[in-house]
């Protein structure tokens, strides 16, 4: 996110603040709790969890550094309908509701900042039912692709996404973690994927793009 007016609409959101820091596995925002404040991510990774009561909750999406976070839940007024958890350690402004609820009719960047937000979550549903119209190989590289470019970390071995567990991924692509293990080992047997704990390693990330293009015959 680039955008100079939401950039000085975070601004707007950080103004008179301290970040709160958290760490991995804690809940920023629970589901069925009044939508009182807003977040701003200053660091760190948070995974989005739909509690629907299955053996697999979805996860909806990743975000990080500067995505904003509860906004729905203040400007609807409705209870919290999702889970935000952490997956790596961070920090977060916490901006009361009825604060960004004022900045927000009042601010234009502010107002800026939550329409690139919400065109951000429309970019990602839409990414979400094209990967459900894959096979299981494409769907899995699909999702480490696209977090990893989004979230990971260059390096020279590559691109490194950290924080998300075997089960992340799993539910995120709307599987098991036991059906997904053997899309991971065709993906580290051709040299595209290195793994180790909370960590995906992706050496060549042009050559996975090759790999989604052409795997849909990987069943």
């Amino acid at each position: 996110m680039d955008d100079l007016s939401a950039n000085r609409g975070r601004a707007a959101l950080r103004a008179g603040r301290r970040p709160r820091p958290f760490h991995r596995g804690e809940h920023l925002i629970t589901a069925g709790t009044p939508s009182d404040e807003v977040l701003l991510l200053e660091s760190g990774l948070v995974k989005v969890v739909l509690p629907t009561g299955a053996a697999r909750d979805p996860i909806t999406g990743l975000y990080g550094p500067g995505d904003l976070l509860g906004e729905i839940g203040v400007t609807s007024g409705a209870r919290r309908s999702a889970h935000v958890i952490a997956l790596v350690t961070g920090a977060a402004w916490h901006v009361a509701g009825s604060h960004f609820l004022a900045l927000r009719d009042g601010d234009p960047d502010v107002r800026r900042l939550v329409d690139e937000t919400w065109r951000k979550r429309q970019r990602n549903a839409d990414d979400n039912q094209l990967r459900q119209t894959r096979t299981g190989a494409a769907r899995v590289a699909m999702c480490l692709l696209s977090w990893a470019r989004e979230f990971g970390t260059e390096n020279d071995r590559g691109l490194e996404l950290r924080g998300v567990s075997q089960q992340d991924l799993a539910h995120a692509v709307a599987m098991s973690v036991k059906t997904i293990e053997p899309f991971l080992h065709a993906l580290r047997d051709r040299g595209l994927l290195h793994t180790s704990r909370l960590c995906y390693r992706l050496p060549a990330p042009d050559l996975l793009g090759h790999f989604i293009a052409t795997a849909d015959g990987m069943n």
